[in-house]
């Protein structure tokens, strides 16, 4: 068998090294043959001649060999598919040039393809049936079995002709002809041929797809005919290109959220974590994790697979100082679910993490060390919780580091954002913030920052938010709060009257400081804050009513316990109060004048 084929191959080739131009009316004459083999031999002549691109502007000009192939194509199709194979060769060979797209056009090359694929694949799927009833049948005799056996031979061979065909799809490049074949159902044929085996096939569906995911209508398409569903399973197959093309498809989609849905359910996750450990691979499957990541549900997912550890690794051990975007941005993420936030702790992981920030001054790592900070902050709500000093070891070179960086405005705004979440446990027992406000002089550095107009606002509400934390500490207060400071903090309320969120965060300043009983005659008294309090409780922002709230009763509980009774700052308070209750009636009661009564 082997020497057969072997002599047709030289044979085929013979015939194409004899095509010669000035024989092209020769050739075309063939084309009108009944004769099959002899049809075919004009084709594959005429073939030879297209693939040489100095023959091209002879051949497209030549009308009637533009109406004869397209004519035989057209009409012979359903008869043929090795002359149909050809002839696709050939008008893809024309298709090469961008200017031909017009005039392959004009000839409905595109439409006959469709039609083409549409015929195939039908025929590819009533084959399927057809070997699926003979394999039933196969057991019950040789004959049967024999059926069965040759009839799969057929189906194999119709296939591999039928993937030549099928490559052939890519004929039109311009938006044009690819928006007149999504109206013709190209999706749904794609989708069907993405179940095939051949790897060149998909290869070209795959990039087909990737082309038209940009619009949603087709991305909407490919949701119903479950097209992420089958890309997921493709990340198992063995072919390199596949899986590349799987995945910059999927990144395509991944931007639609009701696409990373689709592809959540359908268990995506933990097969980008095994790609993820594939350097090929790596750069595209960050940027699908990235996605992904952007949901809060599918945060949590990244805990139950070896993601973490992965990621961890790539950025603790990358080769440039400033890591890839896709990796900083998916780690900033991961780093927002507090189950991640513990798992990068562990093994030495928030260590690794602050000793690269130091040593790169990476402003998007940074990110990932705040959200940590965050997650060990709420932990300490936790009643039950035991974890201590978490930064007992970090914070002195963080301090250093943010002092000599507060010229970076992104970079401090983090930073002194890392502060604000770090409490008095977190740094015990071998370090406590009294200690580190003497030896670091961060009184004077916190002063500066708090200027009018030195800072801008995100980083004056992260420094008021570390003063608050700062007041959790009762050994920080004498050495912070003078007159002078509270005058500042007063000025800053004054200042920043419309900024609701520093607002709110300074009325928690002060509420932790006038829980001090030193403080609280230097408050009430020397600033008169109560009035300052009393003019924000008017507010239609809840949360800041609610702290405005809490600072009142504070006042009224702190005389009650002094004096036994509510003082004058308690008076105002329920003069105001009642004020706010019964406002409706106080606005009504003036339109009576008192003359009439």
């Amino acid at each position: 068998m082997s020497s057969i084929s072997g002599a047709r191959g030289k044979d085929r080739q013979a015939r194409k090294s004899n095509a010669v131009l000035h024989d092209l009316d020769m050739y075309m004459e063939r084309l009108y043959d009944d004769d099959v083999e002899s049809k075919q031999d004009g084709a594959i002549r005429i073939l030879h001649l297209a693939m040489h691109a100095m023959h091209t502007e002879q051949l497209v000009e030549n009308e009637a060999l533009m109406a004869l192939l397209s004519r035989v194509l057209r009409d012979d199709y359903k008869k043929n598919s090795t002359l149909t194979m050809t002839l696709l060769r050939i008008f893809w060979c024309f298709s090469t040039f961008v200017q031909l797209h017009p005039l392959l056009g004009n000839y409905s090359i595109g439409a006959t393809t469709l039609k083409i694929v549409e015929f195939e694949i039908k025929r590819h799927e009533l084959c399927v049936l057809e070997e699926q009833t003979c394999a039933q049948w196969s057991t019950t005799s040789l004959e049967a079995l024999e059926k069965y056996q040759n009839e799969r031979k057929r189906n194999r061979k119709r296939i591999r002709k039928q993937n030549q065909i099928f490559l052939l799809i890519h004929l039109a490049q311009d938006i044009r002809t690819e928006r007149k074949m999504v109206k013709k159902n190209i999706i749904m044929y794609l989708s069907k041929m993405l179940d095939r085996t051949s790897a060149n096939l998909q290869l070209v569906v795959l990039a087909f797809l990737k082309k038209l995911s940009i619009f949603q209508e087709n991305m909407d398409a490919m949701i119903r005919l479950h097209v992420p569903e089958k890309l997921v399973t493709h990340l198992n197959c063995s072919h390199e290109k596949t899986i590349q093309m799987s995945l910059k498809l999927l990144h395509n989609l991944s931007f639609d959220p009701q696409q990373r849905d689709l592809l959540v359910k359908n268990s995506i996750i933990p097969r980008l974590v095994i790609l993820l450990k594939k350097p090929p691979f790596r750069a595209s499957t960050l940027r699908i994790l990235y996605h992904l990541s952007m949901d809060d549900r599918c945060k949590s997912m990244f805990t139950y697979t070896d993601a973490i550890p992965i990621v961890m690794q790539l950025v603790i051990n990358f080769p440039q100082n400033i890591i890839a975007k896709e990796l900083a941005a998916l780690t900033v993420n991961l780093s927002l679910n507090a189950r991640n936030a513990e798992w990068m702790c562990q093994r030495g992981g928030l260590e690794a993490l602050v000793k690269r920030v130091i040593r790169t001054s990476d402003p998007l790592l940074v990110k990932v060390v705040r959200n940590i900070s965050q997650w060990t902050y709420r932990s300490q709500e936790d009643t039950t919780c035991t974890q201590k000093g978490t930064w007992a070891s970090l914070i002195v070179p963080l301090i250093e580091f943010a002092i000599s960086q507060q010229e970076k405005h992104d970079f401090l705004v983090e930073m002194i954002a890392i502060f604000a979440n770090v409490t008095p446990d977190d740094i015990a027992p071998t370090c406590s913030w009294d200690q580190l406000i003497l030896h670091h002089s961060l009184v004077p550095f916190i002063t500066k920052l708090l200027v009018p107009g030195f800072s801008q606002d995100d980083v004056v509400l992260e420094v008021v938010q570390w003063i608050s934390t700062l007041c959790l500490e009762p050994k920080t207060i004498p050495l912070m709060v003078t007159s002078k400071f509270l005058r500042m903090l007063q000025a800053l309320f004054h200042g920043k009257a419309h900024d609701q969120e520093i607002t709110h965060q300074l009325l928690l300043v002060f509420y932790r400081l006038l829980r001090y009983l030193n403080t609280f005659d230097h408050i009430m008294d020397g600033l008169d804050f109560i009035s300052d309090v009393i003019a924000r409780a008017n507010t239609s922002n809840i949360e800041l009513w609610r702290m405005c709230e809490l600072v009142m009763d504070l006042v009224i509980d702190t005389e009650m316990q002094r004096y036994g009774r509510i003082e004058k700052y308690g008076e105002r308070i329920r003069q105001l109060r009642f004020e706010l209750y019964n406002a409706e009636y106080l606005d009504a009661f003036p339109a009576h004048p008192t003359a009439s009564m």
